[in-house]
């Protein structure tokens, strides 16, 4: 006689009348508070490469003919205001799951590095006016925010 143990797997752990299957380990995530900074750093990262992309094609004098100087001023006026509507998109759309959000981000602030390299307006310009921008709208996204959280509550009642 021969000692075995029986084999286990999926259609033999199930006992008669139990059709469940097992639950599946759930997998590792960063927290949220991690995840928003890092997704907004990489968006900033994006698009700085690419306005620096895009100084590097001008100087071979296709579509913009880029002028003296350097570029990072600009480049980093454009990456603070990049990651600081990255912050404010993912605050704003939390709990709407939407598939374009970056692209709110991605292409007006691809123009404005475009148009900045090509026009050099004095840097200080570029942060009040885009400060100016995502203050308006996170006051905007605060009111909608409250007036939906107040017409949840009132739905619950």
């Amino acid at each position: 006689m021969e000692t075995s143990t029986p084999r286990t797997g999926p259609d033999r752990d199930r006992e008669p009348g139990n059709d469940t299957e097992p639950a599946p380990e759930p997998s590792w995530s960063a927290p949220v508070w991690l995840r928003v900074p890092a997704a907004a750093l990489v968006m900033a990262a994006v698009m700085t490469g690419a306005g620096y992309a895009v100084y590097r094609w001008a100087a071979t004098g296709l579509p913009m003919e880029p002028l003296p100087g350097s570029p990072w001023p600009y480049l980093g006026a454009w990456a603070v205001l990049t990651f600081l509507a990255g912050l404010l998109l993912q605050w704003a759309t939390s709990g709407i799951d939407y598939d374009g959000r970056w692209a709110l981000i991605g292409v007006p602030f691809f123009a404005g590095i475009r148009l900045s390299l090509a026009y050099r307006p004095d840097p200080a310009l570029i942060y009040a006016y885009g400060l100016a921008a995502l203050a308006a709208g996170a006051a905007g996204i605060a009111l909608w925010r409250r007036q939906r959280a107040a017409a949840a509550a009132a739905g619950r009642r």
